[in-house]
Formats: structure tokens, C-alpha cells, sequence
């Protein structure tokens, strides 16, 4: 009977150490994926991408909403970010490229490229929102899991990730957006043929992106949160509940991302009130190494 016993008890232990080595094996290899497709990504020479913003939140869906397409060529990225603004009948259209070192935009489709001086830390923001490149940098800076998504259909060529940021990184980030935008001088982008100064939008909390809390009047109308004086950023950010998933999908062959979304969701207190997010980033990746040529503005551009 003891015997028996003892093979049963070596027999459990095994079940229990071989599970815990399987579900090591998948986070590994979930990890490894990801590493995989991160880098296959990075070394590619040129790329096109597009997408969309929403705002998905009850009472205001699609509200805000944000479509962005650009491309990779070399060292170049253009950026072109059409902002809906549906109470004034119109799109706000902004282009940007980054060229070497040096940044250049246009607002709308007739005005010339005009180099932008100075650190511009309004239309970097802007630039990274909606860059892919940016995005996978803050998945590897950020990711707290990695996880294998179920396939749906394991016939055909793709795969998808599951990837969960780090929640007090991401409060870190927008705490250091939100206080770039009220530096003395750079809360907001003059640009050239646009009558307005151009602000960048706040990606963890779309609705705070055109609310008066950095002190100023709104620069645009539409939904936002209105703050009747300026708010300690630290504070509000600190009693922020926010959480954000990247879903990555990704060719098994070619280890190329085909398309992610970015699903965030944000509570905070804002004028005795609490407001809720839920945001969806859709970014769509193809054309690896075929798109046209970027063309760097002439010296002439101001």
C-alpha cells in the first residue's frame, strides 16, 4: 500500500512539473514570437501603412475620430492625420515627414512643406501617436504579457498575438505628454497656412486631448472635457485607472505584422465628474518593400 501510494504521489509531481514547464514553454514561445515578429518588422527598408482612431465610449462613439495613412522609405516616414470635426462640417488635414533629422509639415493638400524649427514636441507626439515604428517601440518598452491568441482558422497563413502594457508605464507616458504640452512655448504647433495652433491628441485619453485643463481656452471645438482652471497633471493622472491591449496579427511565414490594434480603456476625475474611455487604434501594414520613393522637401522649404 505504501508502494502504491508513493507511485501515485511521484505521478502527481510529475503532472504538476510537466504542466508548469508547458506553460512555460508557451509564454516563452509567445515571448519569442513576438521578438520575432518585432524584429523582422524593424529591418524592413520601406513599408506603407493606414488606420483609424474611435473613441467607442456610449455616449460619444466614433467620436474624435482620427484616419491616418503613411509609408517608410529608408530613413523618411510621411505621416498625413485627417482629424473629423463634424460640428464644423470639415476634416482637418495635416501632413508630416521625417527626414534625417529634420521634420517638415503642411496642413492641408495645397501648401508647400515648410521645415519646422526647434524641438516641436507637439507634432513628435503627433508623429508618434500613429507611427508604426513607435508603436512597437512601446510594446517592447512597455509589454507585461505575451500571449498566443487562439487561430481561428490554422489552414491559412496568420497568427495573432495578445500583448498587455504595463499600466504605470503607460500613466508615466501620458504624464510626460501632458507636461510637454504645458511647457512655456510648447503647448501648442504654429503651422504654416493653418489659422489655429496645431495640438497633438492625448492617445490614452482622447477626450482630454481639446479640453481647457492646461489652463488656456480650447483650441477646437467638439466633445471634450472642460476644465474650469488648469490641472496639476500629476494628480489627475495619478488617480487614472488605465488599461491598454495591443492585438498584433502577423503572416506565420514571412513573420510580418499584417495589422494591430491598439484597445485602451481610461477612467479618471475631471470637474467632480468621472469620465470613461474606451479607444480603439487600428493600424493595417502592407506594400513591404514596394512603396514609392519619399522625396525630401528642396532647400527652398521654410
Amino acid at each position: 500500500m505504501q508502494k502504491y501510494w508513493s507511485i501515485c504521489v511521484m505521478a502527481l509531481v510529475c503532472t504538476v512539473v510537466a504542466g508548469g514547464c508547458n506553460q512555460m514553454n508557451v509564454k516563452q514561445d509567445a515571448n519569442t514570437t513576438f521578438e520575432q515578429v518585432r524584429d523582422k518588422f524593424d529591418a524592413q527598408k520601406s513599408y506603407a501603412f493606414y488606420g483609424q482612431t474611435k473613441l467607442l465610449t456610449a455616449n460619444s462613439a466614433n467620436a474624435n475620430m482620427v484616419n491616418f495613412s503613411g509609408r517608410k522609405d529608408g530613413e523618411a516616414v510621411y505621416l498625413n492625420v485627417k482629424l473629423s470635426v463634424p460640428e464644423e462640417n470639415r476634416v482637418d488635414n495635416l501632413s508630416l515627414l521625417s527626414h534625417g533629422d529634420k521634420l517638415y509639415t503642411k496642413h492641408g493638400q495645397n501648401e508647400g512643406w515648410s521645415h519646422v524649427a526647434g524641438d516641436s514636441p507637439a507634432l513628435h507626439q503627433e508623429m508618434n501617436n500613429w507611427n508604426p515604428i513607435a508603436s512597437f517601440q512601446q510594446i517592447d518598452d512597455m509589454k507585461r504579457n505575451v500571449r498566443m491568441l487562439p487561430d481561428d482558422n490554422p489552414k491559412d497563413d496568420f497568427e495573432a498575438l495578445g500583448v498587455v502594457l504595463d499600466s504605470a508605464k503607460l500613466k508615466s507616458w501620458l504624464v510626460a505628454q501632458m507636461q510637454e504640452q504645458t511647457k512655456p512655448g510648447a503647448k501648442v504647433q504654429s503651422i504654416a497656412g493653418r489659422e489655429k495652433p496645431y495640438i497633438p491628441k492625448l492617445k490614452l485619453a482622447m477626450a482630454l486631448s481639446e479640453g481647457n485643463w492646461r489652463g488656456t481656452p480650447a483650441q477646437h471645438s467638439g466633445p471634450t472635457i472642460q476644465s474650469r482652471k488648469k490641472v496639476d497633471v500629476n494628480e489627475l493622472v495619478n488617480q487614472m485607472e488605465v488599461e491598454a491591449e495591443y492585438t498584433i496579427h502577423y503572416n506565420k511565414k514571412t513573420m510580418l505584422p499584417t495589422n494591430m490594434t491598439m484597445s485602451i480603456r481610461s477612467s479618471y476625475d475631471l470637474n467632480d465628474q468621472r469620465v470613461k474611455e474606451h479607444t480603439q487604434v487600428e493600424t493595417y501594414l502592407q506594400q513591404y518593400g514596394t512603396v514609392a520613393p519619399i522625396i525630401a522637401p528642396t532647400e527652398n522649404s521654410k
